[in-house]
């Protein structure tokens, strides 16, 4: 929680978050699409390697995107998305 909480100080938004996770899924299947076409085996499996890496960032991101999603929720929203989840 205090790492949200210093996210949100810092000023940034879920909405940019979010951006985030969907721009490292864009970024990882790219950086494999690149891959594809080194020749060099060793430069293939860099490639592939850094692809996985950045493929392992978007659930931090839409994780803690949710999180400040929450916290930037007013009162009454919060209420109401307690409500919806104990309804389900």
């Amino acid at each position: 929680m205090k790492v949200a909480l210093l996210l949100k100080k810092i000023g940034l938004s879920s909405t940019l978050l979010h951006g985030l996770g969907v721009a490292s899924i864009g970024g990882a299947v790219s950086l494999w699409g690149r891959s594809a076409a080194q020749s060099d085996r060793h430069a293939r499996a860099r490639a592939e390697r850094l692809a996985i890496f950045v493929g392992l960032w978007p659930p931090t991101f839409f994780l803690l995107g949710k999180v400040l999603q929450d916290l930037e929720a007013t009162p009454d929203e919060q209420v109401e998305q307690a409500r919806m989840q104990v309804a389900a």
